[in-house]
């Protein structure tokens, strides 16, 4: 069998597509190209129990995009993998039948364990290996997995609660009351305390759009800068003091502040309330900001998907 040159891994989340080209060398990842593009693919996904056709369509619009890149960084692998969304959508297989019709492109729909695996994979490294305990946090459009490795032993699950999800659900008004604000810290405080015992943990790795936008307005960049980002520590006292100016503002004024991405800036609040209440539940002190993730573990692991399966 001919050799795998470069990877393209593609996300098919509930708010993002993502995809990621690039090859392993030494075990070690070589990025070379990244993009993502937001579809909302579980707007409203909650109240229809369906995907719907507009975002289906700017779903395959985006994968054709992606498509044009695979010749051009000679690719020989692709993998797609669908998540939260896929997972609940009563016409998920409809919807990867016309991906496949229109772009050739065929999706995997993984479990939220498997997610959460992944996610392990991509975020571990050298560095983070030397730690006794680590607590992982995917925070997503329609889901949050985590993983807790202690002592070279992990446990992973998912959680029903994302940022688009938890938007809709309690912050669909703008500005926000504090009766929805409290109530959705409410049901996200219940959902947590329902998946993990108390423990205490001195930092949360954090990974996913609403970890990097918090980083993004910590640091207010003007611009997405990932090599400034990554493994950058953020105190929980200085994630409260972001959210509650979030919270205490209108959509037009969240647009504005500096480092907030423009795609982010209505369903940002719902992902730090997430983030903000598995930080006070395990008692972590520090917010450990990663770049990788699942594309990462995906790509690491791409002989779980294919082999050679060119477009």
């Amino acid at each position: 069998m001919k050799p795998i040159k470069n990877i393209a891994v593609i996300d098919i989340g509930s708010n993002t597509l993502r995809m990621l080209i690039g090859n392993i060398k030494a075990d070690k990842i070589n990025k070379i190209y990244t993009d993502r593009v937001v579809t909302r693919l579980g707007k409203n996904l909650t109240e229809n129990g369906v995907i719907l056709e507009k975002a289906i369509k700017t779903s395959i619009i985006a994968l054709k995009n992606f498509k044009k890149l695979f010749e051009k960084f000679n690719v020989s692998c692709v993998i797609a993998v669908g998540t939260s969304a896929l997972r609940e959508a009563k016409n998920s297989v409809y919807f990867c039948e016309k991906v496949k019709e229109f772009t050739g492109v065929h999706v995997h729909i993984i479990s939220g364990k498997e997610e959460a695996y992944y996610t392990l994979r991509g975020v571990m490294d050298e560095e983070l290996k030397k730690e006794d305990s680590v607590f992982i946090l995917d925070i997503g459009g329609g889901s949050s997995e985590w993983i807790y490795c202690e002592n070279s032993r992990f446990n992973t699950g998912s959680l029903p609660i994302g940022a688009l999800k938890i938007k809709e659900r309690f912050l669909n008004k703008d500005p926000y009351s504090e009766e929805c604000i409290q109530e959705a810290k409410k049901f996200v405080k219940e959902q947590i305390r329902k998946a993990l015992p108390e423990t205490k943990i001195q930092k949360i790795i954090a990974t996913g759009g609403t970890a990097s936008s918090l980083a993004m307005i910590h640091f207010e960049l003007s611009e997405y800068q990932p090599e400034k980002i990554h493994m950058s520590e953020i105190e929980k006292t200085k994630l409260k003091q972001i959210l509650e100016k979030l919270l205490s503002t209108s959509l037009q004024e969240r647009e504005k502040i500096k480092g907030m991405p423009p795609d982010r800036a209505d369903i940002i609040c719902a992902g730090l309330i997430i983030l903000k209440e598995f930080a006070d539940y395990l008692r972590a002190e520090k917010i450990i900001v990663s770049e990788n993730g699942l594309l990462e573990g995906i790509m690491k692991n791409y002989r779980d998907f294919c082999y050679n399966n060119k477009l």
